[in-house]
């Protein structure tokens, strides 16, 4: 990443993998006056924890569409039966003066870093499948079709690891943190960041 340039920073992971959290923490840091949040357009349902214009800017499919249409979308997915966008404007306009964290999925990173040169990728990668469907059950969102749909994703995104150019083993929110802190407001390089994603623990997860 260029330190002297403002950066795209994209944060995935598969579902319940704690993208939320970290960025929710993130931004509590005092350094994060730098660095602003994108939040993005969506068809699904809100759900009772969310607001709209906060966690995401909640629209209607045909609404969706003609944004669509309009090009105003740098990036669109479709993701479990709803879609996701992020927004043109919106990403130039921030990009002017600040860094911008977007949550993505693994469709969305890649649309974005053939768009755009000055892209830092994260992975989150986690413990175990176990780890996961404890925390989607925590989440208590989602139906028991919604959940086996999600866990039975969470193998094909994980095999996309090696496109990211950073992977946080989320195994422990205080220790994830740190590593997130690193890659956002210190900007080291890939070869100067130490994960702690083992060989053996994508073996495991990619089995």
């Amino acid at each position: 990443m260029d330190k002297n340039l403002n950066n795209i920073f994209v944060i995935s992971s598969p579902s319940g993998g704690g993208k939320s959290s970290l960025i929710e923490a993130l931004l509590l840091d005092e350094r994060a006056e730098k660095i602003k949040l994108s939040v993005s357009f969506t068809t699904r349902e809100i759900r009772s924890s969310e607001k709209n214009q906060k966690d995401y800017i909640f629209i209607k499919e045909d609404e969706f569409m003609k944004k669509i249409d309009d090009g105003d979308f740098i990036e669109y997915a479709k993701v479990f039966g709803n879609f996701y966008g992020t927004d043109k404007l919106l990403t130039e306009r921030i990009l002017k003066s600040k860094d911008i964290l977007l949550e993505l999925d693994w469709q969305g990173a890649f649309s974005i870093k053939k768009t755009f040169k000055n892209v830092v990728s994260v992975f989150l990668i986690p413990p175990s499948y176990k780890d996961l469907e404890k925390r989607l059950s925590i989440r208590g969102t989602e139906s028991d079709r919604s959940m086996n749909l999600r866990l039975s994703a969470a193998k094909d995104e994980i095999s996309r690891y090696k496109f990211y150019d950073y992977l946080i083993l989320n195994d422990n929110f205080e220790s994830a943190l740190i590593d997130f802190k690193t890659i956002i407001f210190e900007k080291k390089s890939p070869s100067e960041f130490k994960t702690r994603v083992t060989s053996d623990l994508l073996r495991k997860l990619l089995d």
